[in-house]
């Protein structure tokens, strides 16, 4: 997201450290969460949350927080937590026990930015901007050990990406004003950095990141008509379909044969193949989509597609829409993600930033509880048997059960 690194950049505040950790609390731990929004399709999907169930998600309480100044999202990988924050006047990933919130050794820097990385097969994998025309793709080791850079040329880098299948794919815009004339995509081997293919399309790649199920990968983008679905073959980066969206385009989650997106108000569902549409609702004015199977005991129970929209968190039928639940929560849902027969979501509203944990079988709220004062929205983040959560420009937080 380029527009973020206007703010990083004037982000100065010294990290503080971890406030003690609690005791451990026995959990099993499970679960990985490689991406910004849980996988390369970016369906917010967890399929193993450790000792979350809707049994212990009642109890949860603070184990520990960390303070300082998060200015991404994090991911999980071999019991760790990786997100970019700022550091006097520069940026680092920062690397936390997942556990005790104990700072790791990591290492890994940059003058001006840090894009959100990915964690794929035992790599790191982050944009990185040392100042104007100095944009790269870098991969490390757990240990923060470089393993290669790739240069990434282009007035506007984007700094969102997601890895699928060996490869790496992140875009960026050409001829830039304000927007971008094109935006050249790429995508990299995760082994070497090597150039595996790259696409030129008219238009500014949109501040989300690129979202990869299967063999199709897709992109939103915008120009002067407006904004778009882009979809390419994600092995060769040959162009299949471009569909308009109407009202913008805020969202895109991608299965094997569906994708899922906000676009204006409305939520809607799509067919990976060609892009038409299944079907839209915009009864409540939609902000953020998550897909996973109802109950964690039932892997035959058909996926729900849960949208947040104003106070409401919603699960939809994804073949048709329908409603099965709708639920009241004491916020917008700017965030939602699930799994573990959990719907997990970080809820706005203008005074503060609450963290509510839902059943996913019929949407009541087991747990409820303020993040933080400021009204600012981040994540939230089901792994290793606990739910974390980003204050941005404050904190980390992890919860027990």
């Amino acid at each position: 997201m380029r527009r973020r690194r206007l703010v990083a950049a004037l982000a100065t505040i010294p990290l503080l450290v971890a406030v003690p950790a609690a005791a451990g609390t026995g959990t099993r731990p499970g679960g990985g969460w490689s991406h910004a929004h849980g996988d390369a399709g970016h369906t917010g999907y967890q399929p193993v949350t450790g000792g979350l169930t809707p049994a212990t998600v009642t109890g949860l309480h603070d184990g520990w927080r960390v303070a300082g100044a998060p200015h991404g999202k994090l991911v999980a990988a071999g019991g760790a937590l990786y997100l970019p924050a700022s550091e006097q006047g520069t940026v680092r990933i920062r690397k936390l026990d997942a556990r005790t919130g104990r700072d790791l050794p990591f290492g890994v820097r940059a003058r001006l930015w840090l894009g959100t990385p990915a964690a794929v097969d035992d790599t790191i994998v982050t944009v990185a901007s040392d100042g104007p025309g100095r944009d790269e793709l870098r991969a490390y080791s757990p240990t923060g050990a470089e393993r290669w850079r790739a240069p990434m040329p282009g007035d506007a880098p984007a700094d969102d990406l997601a890895v699928h299948n060996g490869l790496v794919f992140v875009g960026g815009g050409w001829k830039c004003r304000y927007t971008c004339e094109y935006t050249r995509f790429r995508a990299y081997r995760l082994t070497d950095g090597t150039l595996a293919w790259e696409q030129d399309v008219a238009g500014d790649a949109q501040y989300e990141a690129p979202a990869v199920a299967g063999d199709t990968l897709i992109w939103p983008m915008r120009d002067a008509t407006g904004t778009r679905s882009v979809a390419f073959d994600a092995a060769t980066g040959s162009p299949r379909w471009s569909v308009p969206t109407g009202g913008g385009l805020y969202q895109v989650a991608v299965t094997e044969d569906a994708l899922y997106t906000i676009e204006g108000d409305q939520v809607c569902a799509r067919h990976a193949g060609s892009g038409g549409a299944r079907w839209c609702r915009g009864d409540l004015g939609y902000l953020t989509v998550a897909l996973a199977p109802q109950r964690a005991d039932a892997h035959d129970t058909p996926a729900v597609l849960y949208a947040g929209s104003g106070d409401t968190i919603r699960a939809l039928d994804p073949a048709d829409g329908r409603t099965l639940w709708s639920a009241p929560v004491r916020g917008e849902a700017r965030t939602i993600t699930a799994g573990g027969g959990l719907v997990f979501a970080q809820l706005w509203s203008p005074r503060e930033t609450r963290i509510a944990a839902l059943d996913a079988s019929d949407g009541r709220v087991l747990h409820d509880r303020v993040l933080s004062r400021e009204g600012i929205f981040g994540t939230v983040v089901p792994a290793y048997g606990r739910l974390f959560a980003v204050d941005p420009y404050q904190a980390v937080l992890a919860l027990e059960p």
